[in-house]
């Protein structure tokens, strides 16, 4: 005998080479919505009436739990917490080379910034690295079918077709050459060009690697190009990731070491270092309410539609 929820076909939605959702028609009716974020995310599927309904107007109408801050058992959560972790390092590193007699920056050791800027980079790649797990994890392509067995975490894997699979694994590679700047950094005795070799190079290598993420993680979220979506908190969360990437890319810029060790542009480099890391803190708080919600009923996101 068969469940009369069970699901009737399998459709997968495509941007381009990337599956971005896939739609699962049941016999009651009603239809599941996997998306390519969600299901890295491991939230649950969206539940609507329409087969041809758009998951960025599924999404309206959820609504998010922001009272919830301890969570220790969910993957995403220690994503958040690390990612804000290594952005307020950030912020208090690039706050030290903006304004360095602020109250309360003015007492830390100008010698200690290095070093906040290296283990900063640390929990940053700690937080790529469990986003790389989610996404090995929760490929929205091969999960399987909506409430079949759980399987086998997986420690790697190849995922060509998930957008968001791209979007982590470049951004895992920017942090890992932001190690090598911060560690790099701390090496002491070396010219202008050593430092724009060994230092400004991989800081710009990760910037990019940071801006191209971003935008994937923005058309993940949005199927196409680009969306307006104010009420996603998801779209929130790509949305301030791109404003950090571009401030860290402002900053890598003005970072160029000159002949005498002078920065190009000093002011902006600490600056977009600061406002970069600001806004990654946000987007690594938002990741938890993220987390926690609770969805329209599929008739309230079919009026909502119309």
């Amino acid at each position: 005998m068969t469940d009369s929820t069970q699901r009737s076909d399998d459709t997968p939605h495509r941007f381009g080479p990337f599956t971005t959702w896939v739609s699962e028609t049941r016999s009651d009716r009603l239809t599941l919505l996997r998306t390519s974020r969600r299901a890295r995310k491991r939230l649950a599927p969206l539940d609507v009436t329409s087969a041809d309904i758009d998951p960025t107007l599924a999404v309206r109408g959820i609504r998010h739990s922001w009272l919830h801050f301890w969570a220790p058992l969910v993957i995403g959560w220690w994503v958040g917490v690390l990612f804000m972790i290594g952005s307020a390092l950030f912020a208090i590193g690039g706050a030290m080379g903006a304004w360095p007699e602020m109250p309360g920056i003015r007492l830390i050791d100008k010698s200690h910034a290095g070093w906040i800027f290296f283990v900063g980079s640390l929990f940053f790649t700690s937080a790529g690295y469990l986003q790389w797990l989610e996404v090995i994890n929760g490929d929205v392509a091969s999960t399987g079918t909506i409430g079949s067995a759980p399987r086998r975490w997986l420690f790697y894997g190849w995922r060509p077709r998930n957008i968001g699979y791209l979007a982590v694994a470049v951004q895992l590679i920017g942090m890992l050459f932001f190690n090598l700047n911060t560690a790099d950094a701390l090496i002491t005795g070396l010219d202008s060009v050593d430092e724009d070799i060994l230092v400004w190079t991989p800081n710009m290598i990760g910037s990019v690697c940071f801006l191209v993420a971003s935008h994937a993680a923005v058309m993940e979220v949005s199927h196409r190009y680009w969306t307006w979506q104010f009420h996603n908190l998801s779209w929130w969360i790509t949305l301030v990731n791109m404003l950090g990437s571009i401030f860290f890319m402002a900053s890598a810029f003005g970072s160029f070491v000159e002949p005498g060790h002078a920065l190009a542009a000093p002011w902006i480099a600490n600056f977009g270092t600061f406002a970069g890391a600001i806004c990654f803190f946000v987007g690594g708080y938002l990741l938890i309410p993220e987390q926690f919600e609770k969805q329209p009923s599929p008739s309230a996101t079919s009026a909502e539609q119309s």
